[in-house]
């Protein structure tokens, strides 16, 4: 047996000992299968273990979730869990569990070579001990390895029944309820008003008949390159891989990463309730309202009023908050597009429609004014009363 310590200060690791992240990777070089039981994984955590399985070349790896039960799966985790699920899959290598039937606070690494498990870690240590994240850098772990036969067999035979017993595969996923992270990208933005959710279920109850829905055109991601206007690479949500804007002295300038804008189909935008004309006020499902309109030949775009990037702060920032999604300052910085929405990250995330739906309410908010060209004068507006609108995602 040997201590497996983390490195903190003032606690920091004894001369002559191993981190618990060190022990691991030495024993995985060692090793031909991994069995992982943990109560909670990271997605850094989740992505190491990844990482090292690849580069060890390991055969075989069950990896056990275990206190996502009772209150739920972060967006982001779950997302990560089926990315390595497909990939480990497709590869024959092995699977990720699920503890359904209770909640599992357990800590156990097993190591395997040739038919046998030579040495286990057990403590503390969860999986984003192996990559902490800005959170959880000041957060200790202690644990212990045995290198005991009858231990290890004993361990062994505690994850098969694990398994067995209490764990449902990733296809069963949807089993377990998800807890969709909070989009940090709207705070403290101008012209963004964060409501509480009582506020928002008072917006929701008053909801009229007025409804629309509305698909969100995106690529697949193996056409992210496609150069063919039915693709959406350079459009709607992914306006900002387009073309970008001209200045008088003739210079283009790269769109922002986060302008983004809606194109409506006619057969919505000729319904004689379509918003139009006026901008409305959007009340979002996770908390934030803010001003919209609809824009450019026969009002075909929507997007927010005076400010199309805090559109693309919210839909983009939802996909960033679970883990889908990369952002980017502009299209040039993102060479091999990992910034665009594609159609697989939507239908993954639930997102591939919006429903528009009016309420029965107004609120006091801003108009501004059009120069000589029609566009917006930012330096002139009125204050009216604006129709509220509720807007969410469904599939």
């Amino acid at each position: 047996m040997s201590i497996l310590y983390t490195d903190i200060r003032p606690m920091i690791k004894p001369s002559g000992k191993k981190l618990i992240s060190e022990q691991f990777e030495e024993s995985l070089a060692q090793s031909d299968k991994l069995e992982i039981a943990v109560g909670y994984v990271s997605v850094k955590g989740l992505q190491k273990v990844d990482k090292l399985v690849e580069k060890y070349n390991i055969k075989d790896v069950k990896l056990i979730c275990g206190m996502y039960s009772v209150d739920g799966m972060p967006s982001s985790i779950r997302n990560e869990i089926i990315r390595l699920h497909k990939k480990w899959q497709a590869s024959g290598i092995g699977d990720l569990y699920i503890v359904r039937c209770m909640e599992y606070h357990g800590k156990l690494y097993i190591f395997w070579k040739d038919g046998k498990p030579f040495l286990s870690i057990l403590g503390s240590a969860n999986l984003g001990a192996l990559d902490p994240t800005s959170r959880t850098s000041r957060q200790y772990e202690l644990s212990k390895t045995t290198e005991d036969i009858a231990e290890n067999q004993e361990l062994s035979v505690f994850i098969t029944n694990l398994l067995e017993k209490c764990c449902i595969t990733v296809e069963k996923i949807d089993e377990i309820k998800t807890i969709y992270e909070r989009n940090d990208l709207l705070t403290n933005i101008e012209d963004v008003f964060e409501l509480t959710e009582s506020s928002v279920q008072h917006f929701n109850e008053k909801e009229n008949d007025i409804l629309f829905h509305i698909p969100i055109k995106a690529p697949k991601y193996a056409n992210r390159f496609s150069t063919d206007r039915k693709d959406f690479t350079s459009s709607n949500i992914n306006v900002c891989y387009g073309n970008g804007r001209k200045g008088k002295n003739g210079k283009v300038t790269p769109r922002n990463w986060f302008e983004t804008q809606i194109t409506v189909s006619v057969d919505i935008t000729r319904e004689p309730d379509y918003p139009k004309d006026k901008p409305f006020f959007l009340v979002t499902d996770d908390g934030y309202m803010f001003e919209a309109h609809t824009t450019s030949q026969n009002n075909k775009q929507l997007t927010a009023y005076g400010n199309d990037r805090i559109f693309g702060r919210w839909i983009k920032g939802r996909l960033v908050a679970s883990g889908l999604l990369k952002p980017f300052d502009n299209k040039d910085g993102d060479p091999d597009r990992l910034g665009m929405v594609t159609e697989e990250m939507l239908k993954q995330s639930h997102m591939t429609t919006l429903e528009l739906h009016k309420t029965n309410e107004k609120r006091l908010g801003k108009v501004f004014k059009r120069n000589e060209k029609n566009r917006l004068d930012k330096k002139q507006w009125t204050e009216e009363p604006l129709d509220v609108w509720t807007i969410h995602f469904c599939d």
